[in-house]
């Protein structure tokens, strides 16, 4: 993941009091020299003028164990990229007011000194995590080009987030903690009633364990098959991706 921007002290305090209007959610990065760093999940509550408050971070699959003082990275999505700052752990126990009558118990981040843009993407992507989007999942054939794999395990797979390019999904798959950047899967999925069930070649882009149990979280890049009209396979996973993002402004209003 390469850095493309960054946006100075000038202009932090309007970007951090925008995600803190919207309630924005995003990601804490811990205990940075383990293996594999701790997560915790979490959303912006407020902006102070000595900190950045926070609800309190939580992972369900285990306990979040931040402290004071301890450095942290934090990433969270914007648009259509990826953005993420350095900053440490002001106070883990902050009242912060929500409004005139509403109080609740967050967590107090250093304001940082700048932000950084990760990544930028050419698609735009949607999370589908609430809606159930399942998927399948094999191995390459290491003898057959554009073959997957007949004699290994498919694995089932939920759909985090998509775009018309690629996928990340979620897996429990003990089989496949030795999988490593650039591999080939097969990846079976239905979009919906009316497309059907269909199969596509991608890349493994980058994977990390998200808490305990061989869980995993994959980025899938699709790649070409020359049985599939590549093209139109792009083109109907956009259309779904429109339909989608559609849906969820829909219930916002």
């Amino acid at each position: 993941m390469s850095e493309s921007s960054v946006v100075e002290t000038s202009e932090v305090t309007e970007v951090l009091q925008g995600l803190c209007a919207r309630n924005v959610s995003g990601d804490i990065h811990y205990a940075l020299h383990s293996n594999p760093i701790k997560t915790a999940r979490f959303r912006f509550l407020t902006l102070e003028k000595d900190a950045v408050c926070i609800d309190q971070p939580h992972n369900i699959d285990e306990d979040v164990s931040l402290h004071s003082g301890e450095g942290i990275t934090v990433y969270f999505t914007q648009g259509n990229d990826q953005w993420s700052f350095e900053s440490r752990v002001e106070k883990m126990r902050r009242l912060v007011r929500l409004n005139d009558k509403k109080r609740v118990v967050g967590m107090a981040l250093a304001i940082p000194a700048e932000l950084k843009i990760q990544q930028r993407r050419r698609d735009y992507r949607v999370g589908v995590a609430s809606l159930g989007q399942y998927c399948r999942i094999m191995r390459a054939s290491a003898r057959f080009e554009n073959a997957c794999d007949l004699a290994t395990t498919s694995h089932p797979c939920v759909i985090r987030d998509i775009s018309a390019r690629g996928m990340a999904i979620v897996l429990h798959a003990k089989e496949l903690l030795d999988a490593k950047n650039g591999m080939t899967f097969f990846v079976e999925y239905e979009l919906d009633d009316e497309c059907g069930r269909k199969v596509a070649a991608a890349k493994l882009c980058h994977k990390k364990s998200i808490g305990t149990e061989h869980k995993q979280l994959w980025g899938l890049r699709l790649i070409p098959l020359p049985t599939v009209d590549f093209a139109e396979q792009k083109a109907e996973l956009a259309r779904f991706v429109a339909d989608v993002q559609r849906k969820k402004l829909r219930r916002k209003r």
